[in-house]
């Protein structure tokens, strides 16, 4: 070996070798789940068995006895209902299957009756070769039997023959092609069809494309009995590619559709294909909506890999996938079809830029969306005008601009419209990429801001925490006491619409922040009390504030749970639509207001409101129940929260934790609730003389024009101490102890708020004389339920000494604005069991 070729061995062994890129088929096989579904895949043999006990396996055999047919779940297959009809029983269908004699199509063949003969059954009890011999011998002897021609004939037993090449077949082969006589004949009469298209014409092609090999070749047991895929039987790669689109998939979620993958991969296998990729619908056709979006999503998955793998995009460049994007957090998922189309664009430097601008960060799906319409409509105007790039201006983005307030009528959309188009303009002059493009075009060509404002219709309805409606408790208290009334199709129908309105009213969601409550959306603090896990359905689209329930409200949730495991629903969203089996996704917006509108219906025709509301203003009003919609139990749910006070009738939901309980972007549309208090305070402050009382329970009369300079609000009251007026209420001398100070003079209205406080001061007494408090202690306490007990005398005295018609007014406001208070903090009880066993026995 000469020094040279010595080098030249050496280097080739010790020098990095180029690494060789992975073919299509050792690409898929790297990304199959060797450990998926450990106890119905095997992974060594690539053979899928279902499991009907796995509940994520939409699979389940038939329920006669000795039957092995697979079906989508537990039933009695086609041929077993037939066998059923022709038996000529009186039982029914679901009394004869269990019992039934196993159906002849299971039973294995037996050997031939001919003594010694060493073949296989085929008629009579004898092998092919005999059973043809003893049908001649039948002709001339009528009423001879097997065992008479055995005597008569005395036969000769024949060698053994190799079995049918056909799978699992126990029959006999014979010299031609290795078949069976049954096998032959289907054989013939596929070559006699022309076979599968592309592919040669002969008993190796038949068997490969139309037989599985045997599951176990002693037993002789097919795939088909047990209802298995051996996605091995398929060539590669196209054993990969389903496997993965298969995996793929139900690693998603949801439940895997047995007999349709069995369907699949018989169709694959009989089509001859090794490829699926760019097809459609992986070579099927169906008039099954189910399987079709099921095959198109296979057929996706194996796209998506193959454009991965290879880097070449055949798809048409002019159509963006959104799923391609980089896109902001939104509360609904990205569909895999959800794109965009820069067709309708003739301007290349437009669509160009577009491009750009979606590709170059994280955007959201709504402006991907605003912005495209807003591109086809420049192009259209600049296409009409007929301007050069190179010589775009200030009356080019006049006409954009004018095009746009005609488009979008509204002022939020024209403001959202030209504020999205000025970000898009300065995007593309700084985008280097772009330069070819936007060089070359004027400065000219740009928003002026102060000119090109949004000239459009005010919304008042544009958000509906924006536009604040004002919907009386009363309404909502009457729509709940009968939601009894709402009947569904099924007792599970009824349960879930009555949970679904219940939590709408108690808990104050967005509609489709309760629709999509997972089922884990109940959490406990340290000291067990429950509390709502919600997430807001608008940006950033992050966890809402946990908000505390009542316990009747944590038992609705957990009932709702217990109805649904009962009837072997399995979601990780509490209400989930149960249109589609096998896709886990909660229902939409659209279908609880349909249940409201349901609720309502039901109550007009047969529980109508009769009577008046209190208005916002605290005035009377007829209020039309039609008008309520999903929403309406949102701003109900403010208001109380608004309403509701403590024992001391202190605020119990300060403004900024109610913004964050409700997810409001603005604090002006949380105010709006406390302002509807204020004004109804007012409306029945108008409805009785201007009286307020002391410490001694005398009225005194009150200037209200001088009232905001001598006196400040306090806990039920007003105190009129000068130091603690000028101090803005925070130089109490008693440390609030205002029942008890000669400066406090309260409203006769805050009656009940004064009897709450009494309680309270009781309650403190007498956990104070528990512990043993000091006696002083103890008297200071007495002395404050005293002075309590004297004013709310005073007030009860005061309105007795009315006239007659001031004193009726006044006790009608006290009675309302101390019903306000009780509706705004309690509870809401409905027993959805006992609701749907009352169905159930009706």
């Amino acid at each position: 070996m000469t020094t040279a070729v010595r080098r030249a061995l050496s280097s080739a062994l010790t020098d990095p070798q180029p690494s060789v890129a992975p073919t299509w088929t050792e690409h898929l096989e790297s990304r199959i789940v060797r450990d998926w579904r450990k106890d119905e895949f095997d992974a060594k043999k690539l053979v899928f068995t279902p499991d009907p006990g796995n509940p994520r396996t939409s699979a389940g055999y038939c329920q006669r006895s000795g039957c092995a047919t697979l079906l989508p779940r537990a039933a009695v297959c086609h041929s077993c209902r037939n066998d059923h009809k022709r038996s000529g029983t009186v039982l029914s269908l679901s009394e004869w299957a269990p019992q039934a004699e196993p159906p002849a199509r299971f039973e294995p063949k037996v050997g031939c009756l001919v003594s010694d003969c060493e073949r296989g059954h085929g008629g009579n009890g004898l092998c092919h070769s005999h059973n043809a011999r003893f049908g001649r011998w039948r002709k001339t002897h009528d009423d001879g039997d097997v065992a008479a021609w055995i005597v008569d004939d005395r036969p000769r037993a024949l060698s053994a023959r190799p079995r049918c090449r056909a799978g699992a077949c126990r029959a006999d082969g014979t010299g031609r092609n290795g078949l069976c006589y049954g096998h032959q004949s289907e054989y013939l009469k596929w070559e006699r069809s022309g076979g599968t298209t592309g592919l040669a014409v002969d008993a190796d092609t038949w068997l490969r494309t139309t037989r599985e090999p045997p599951m176990d070749s002693e037993k002789l047991t097919s795939y088909s009995s047990a209802a298995a895929v051996p996605f091995g039987a398929l060539p590669e790669p196209l054993r990969w590619e389903l496997l993965y689109a298969v995996q793929q998939r139900d690693l998603g979620g949801g439940v895997l559709a047995t007999a349709e993958l069995r369907g699949t991969y018989r169709a694959l296998l009989r089509s001859g294909r090794t490829s699926v990729v760019g097809a459609t619908l992986l070579g099927r056709t169906s008039n099954n909506p189910y399987l079709l979006g099921l095959l198109n999503e296979w057929q996706r998955h194996i796209d998506d890999a193959h454009r991965s793998w290879s880097g070449i995009d055949d798809r048409d460049p002019q159509i963006i996938y959104l799923r391609d994007l980089e896109l902001t957090a939104a509360a609904t998922p990205v569909g895999p079809h959800a794109k965009v189309d820069l067709r309708p664009i003739r301007q290349s430097w437009i669509a160009d830029s577009y491009e750009s601008w979606v590709r170059a960060a994280p955007r959201s799906r709504h402006n991907v969306s605003y912005l495209l319409h807003m591109v086809v409509l420049i192009d259209e105007i600049l296409t009409v005008r007929g301007t050069p790039r190179t010589a775009l201006g200030r009356p080019d983005m006049d006409a954009i601009v004018n095009g746009i307030r005609k488009r979008w009528h509204l002022d939020h959309t024209q403001r959202r419209q030209i504020g999205l188009l000025n970000k898009f303009l300065a995007d593309c002059r700084r985008d280097e990429q772009l330069q070819a493009h936007w060089a070359d075009i004027p400065a000219t060509f740009a928003l002026d801001l102060a000119r090109h404002r949004p000239r459009g219709t005010k919304s008042r309805t544009r958000d509906g925490d924006d536009a604040f409606r004002f919907v009386p408790q009363p309404i909502i208290d009457h729509l709940m006491d009968n939601l009894n009334l709402l009947q569904r199709r099924t007792p599970y129908l009824t349960a879930e619409a009555r949970a679904m309105l219940f939590l709408q009213e108690r808990c104050g969601r967005r509609t489709t922040e309760t629709i999509r409550l997972k089922e884990d959306c109940i959490s406990y603090d340290d000291q067990g009390a429950p509390y709502l896990e919600w997430e807001q359905c608008k940006p950033p689209y992050k966890m809402g504030k946990r908000l505390p329930i009542h316990q009747e409200t944590h038992d609705v949730i957990r009932q709702w749970q217990q109805i649904k495991r009962e009837h072997g629903i399995e979601s990780r969203w509490l209400f989930p639509a149960v249109q589609r089996p096998g896709v886990d996704k909660p229902w939409n917006s659209t279908y609880l207001q349909t249940r409201v509108q349901d609720l309502v219906n039901v109550v007009l025709e047969q529980a109508p409101y009769e009577g008046v509301a209190e208005g916002p203003e605290g005035n009377l009003m007829h209020f039309d129940l039609r008008a309520l919609d999903a929403y309406s139990f949102r701003h109900a749910f403010a208001q109380r929260f608004a309403d509701a006070v403590d024992a001391d009738g202190r605020s119990t939901t300060p403004p900024d934790v109610l913004q964050e309980y409700m997810g409001h972007g603005s604090f002006n549309t949380t105010m709006a609730y406390y302002q509807v208090t204020a004004k109804r305070r007012k409306k029945a402050l108008e409805a009785v003389a201007p009286r307020r009382l002391n410490l001694q329970g005398a009225a005194i009369s009150v200037a209200r024009e001088r009232d905001g300079f001598t006196k400040v609000a306090v806990s039920l009251g007003h105190c009129t101490e000068p130091q603690n007026v000028a101090a803005g209420g925070h130089g109490c001398m008693v440390d609030h102890a205002c029942e008890s100070c000669p400066f406090f003079l309260v409203d006769p209205l805050e009656r009940d708020g004064m009897e709450a406080k009494r309680h309270a001061l009781r309650v403190k007494l007498e956990r104070a004389r528990v512990i043993n408090a000091q006696q002083h202690l103890l008297d200071h306490y007495e002395a404050r339920i005293k002075d309590t007990s004297t004013i709310i005398d005073g007030i009860d005295a005061y309105i007795d000494g009315l006239p007659e018609h001031e004193r009726l007014a006044i006790r009608e406001a006290v009675e309302r604005m101390a019903d306000i208070r009780r509706r705004a903090t309690a509870a809401r009880k409905i027993d959805l069991r006992q609701l749907l066993e009352a169905n159930d026995d009706t």
